[in-house]
């Protein structure tokens, strides 16, 4: 098995990083560009696994996008799409499979809908419950509520319907995002409503490509009929995802790094843990694309991550090096992503010597001395991102098939090398 064997910093640095462009609001731009029937060009997008995935199923469907060194050009849309069979490969990306599948109810043809193992395990039936309600004909393929899918209908309903909100937020996307195509929708949220930064995410995209969402206060959602999508260019803006580890790394290392490609003022949830390393000790500074993070230290906090759980994993390995108790909550839904990541982060903290405690939705890390050891990744870039801040500040911290990160941050080793953070890639 491939390992990365990371050497930390000697002293704290001074380093400017450039961020890539966010992987959630690049797959969300591709998906309505292909609504948009006419050619869009998005700017500064991220190459990833995950947008490359949802590239490739939009040219399966015979939407043709095109590629160059800067940016994406969406040529054709989903009026585009023949009557005949096809098969999609969502590869591991979760808003890929369900992002696209509105999109095949209301196209024509025999649409196969399915991911690598992985993804095949992480929960849809929510999403489809709600697209039923709409008149989608869609098939179970293997096990109820989960892909690979078969899709037979090729158009849709405006409807209200009515979708639970404890499972993802990206439900709640996918169904805005078709609501123009169909001529308009109205959701109503069955309680209470998770991740709600990545429902403003999309709202906002949507503003952007011409489509108004009225949200009302995160208990229902109505897109009007007769709007359609109108964008000619669509700029990326820089991904608070991948920035956070950058974030984390300055707090723990005390070091000064300005993160360029960043929008202070940004809708991204995952913006949200600036708030929580200021609250840790940390200075926070802006400028119109950039922020700097001039760090500290850490020490123990409490905090509720329902709005950012892709950043619980990184606030509980800097919570392992503070003195005292660390609690997180709202962590329900790391349960369905990638790995079950509650789980994943209290067997590889442990490993390191520091105490836990868990529940369904909480998890309380008990600060002290972490100790070196070899990191499983579950198949999750997130969490092999995370346990490398630790590198960052002991030694001996080795991480297992570190190539997962190519999922969203295919440059992340590298930039921790920009760092001064030793990177030894063995087999």
């Amino acid at each position: 098995m491939k390992q990365i064997i990371l050497t930390p910093l000697k002293m704290p640095v001074t380093k400017t990083i450039e961020i890539p462009g966010s992987k959630s609001y690049t797959n969300r731009a591709l998906i309505m560009a292909a609504l948009t029937e006419i050619p869009v060009r998005i700017k500064n997008p991220l190459k990833s696994d995950d947008t490359m995935a949802m590239i490739a199923c939009l040219n399966e469907l015979g939407i043709t996008v095109k590629t160059n060194e800067k940016e994406i050009i969406v040529e054709g849309s989903f009026k585009d799409v023949k009557e005949k069979e096809y098969t999609l490969n969502a590869d591991l990306a979760a808003t890929v499979i369900r992002f696209i599948l509105p999109i095949l109810c209301v196209v024509p043809g025999i649409k196969i809908l399915q991911g690598k193992e992985g993804l095949n395990k992480r929960p849809i039936g929510e999403l489809v419950n709600g697209l039923r309600q709409l008149g989608a004909q869609i098939e179970y393929m293997d096990k109820e509520g989960f892909p690979p899918l078969k899709i037979t209908s090729s158009k849709l309903q405006a409807k209200n319907v009515h979708i639970k909100a404890d499972v993802s937020s990206q439900f709640f996307s996918a169904l805005f995002m078709i609501a123009p195509a169909i001529g308009g929708l109205t959701i109503t949220v069955d309680g209470i409503q998770i991740s709600k930064p990545y429902i403003d995410m999309t709202i906002d995209s949507m503003e952007k490509f011409g489509i108004h969402v009225v949200n009302n206060n995160y208990q229902s959602y109505t897109i009007e009929k007769n709007q359609i999508y109108n964008c000619k260019e669509y700029i990326v803006e820089g991904d608070f995802s991948s920035a956070g580890y950058f974030i984390a790394i300055a707090a723990l290392t005390k070091s000064k790094l300005t993160l360029k490609n960043l929008n202070p003022d940004s809708l991204q949830a995952d913006k949200k843990l600036l708030q929580t390393v200021r609250e840790m000790g940390s200075t926070i500074t802006s400028t119109e694309d950039q922020i700097t993070i001039i760090g500290n230290g850490v020490k123990s906090l409490s905090v509720d991550m329902i709005d950012f759980p892709d950043q619980a994993q990184t606030v509980a390995v800097l919570a392992a090096f503070t003195e005292g108790k660390t609690t997180l909550q709202g962590l329900q839904s790391l349960h369905v992503k990638e790995t079950d990541r509650l789980k994943a982060t209290v067997v590889e903290l442990t490993k390191m010597q520091i105490k836990t405690e868990s529940t369904h939705e909480t998890l309380i890390i008990h600060g002290g001395n972490p100790k070196p050891a070899i990191i499983n990744t579950y198949g999750d870039q997130r969490t092999a991102m995370s346990f490398a801040i630790a590198g960052a500040k002991i030694s001996g911290i080795t991480i297992n098939d570190p190539d997962v990160v190519n999922k969203t941050f295919p440059e992340f080793w590298d930039k921790l090398e920009q760092l001064g953070i030793g990177v030894k890639e063995v087999t």
